[in-house]
């Protein structure tokens, strides 16, 4: 028994040494997980494109995380007051922008008069403006990274324009939108038969499975909720894709990937 102690006495300093290194890096490499030793797949997406490096969700996020050769690069959609679709993850542009007020009451011609000003690595890049949805579809395209958008904003009703924008591109990389608004994801999947649907929940539950196997989307999940892990064998029962976010440790990877998690959300560890 004190042996076994010791042993796991050392194994969590390790862990915790493991961890406080990560910190002082803003990615790290997914080759230095011990998933990489086995045979199962995972796939792993920039979090509102490389996060961790450039400001979230600008043009220069997707760059670097196309550089960085990722899956897929998440990012965040929603329209103008005049119909245009930007990248914000926020309702308002308080908290990326120079500016305040919220998406929904700018045009797009006023919207673009704003400069981000926060993020990681804003210095790096004055004056730098809101991306559009064409623009961000067009820098996955440009390394064949596959676009998750994640609609934050519009009603049931604005998704056939988000959906013409998106299928006009006709990408070669097929496209994968994602929500936590359940009745925008239905709306979608009646307008569109084909296109991959995630359904966002903080907590997987028997309602939530019910509804992904119903409109035929898959599940992404917070996998900070312990309780989510002993859900995974349900949803991916059912037939049902299964998809975590949003990842930054490597440990935390392992544990996925040995639950048979392909899909990683993450800001940091690079692919």
């Amino acid at each position: 028994m004190k042996k076994i102690v010791k042993v796991l006495g050392i194994l969590f300093v390790l862990i915790g040494l493991f961890w406080a290194v990560e910190d002082v890096f803003p990615t790290i490499s997914s080759g230095l997980s011990i998933s990489t030793l086995t045979n199962k797949t995972q796939y792993f997406t920039a979090h509102r494109g490389l996060s961790n490096v450039a400001p979230e969700n600008t043009a220069p996020a997707l760059e670097e995380a196309g550089k960085a050769g990722y899956y897929a690069a998440e990012f965040d959609v929603a329209p103008t007051k005049d119909g245009v679709w930007i990248l914000m993850h926020d309702d308002t542009v308080d908290r990326m922008t120079d500016g305040e007020g919220n998406v929904s009451d700018f045009t797009y011609a006023e919207i673009m008069e704003l400069n981000i000003d926060s993020g990681n690595g804003v210095e790096n890049y004055p004056n730098l403006k809101i991306t559009t949805l064409e623009d961000a579809l067009d820098i996955c395209e440009k390394y064949s990274m596959r676009p998750m958008v994640e609609v934050k904003g519009g009603e049931p009703a604005d998704m056939a324009d988000l959906l013409d924008i998106i299928n006009g591109k006709n990408l070669a990389v097929e496209p994968l939108i994602i929500d936590f608004d359940s009745e925008r994801l239905a709306a979608i999947r009646t307008l569109d038969a084909n296109t991959e649907l995630w359904y966002l929940v903080t907590k997987i539950s028997d309602v939530r499975i019910a509804f992904a196997k119903e409109y035929n989307t898959g599940i992404a999940f917070n996998h900070k909720k312990i309780a989510n892990l002993f859900k995974i064998d349900d949803v991916k029962d059912k037939g049902i894709t299964c998809a975590a976010w949003t990842v930054d440790r490597l440990p935390a990877a392992d544990i996925l990937n040995a639950l048979g998690v392909e899909y990683i959300t993450t800001n940091r560890i690079l692919p």
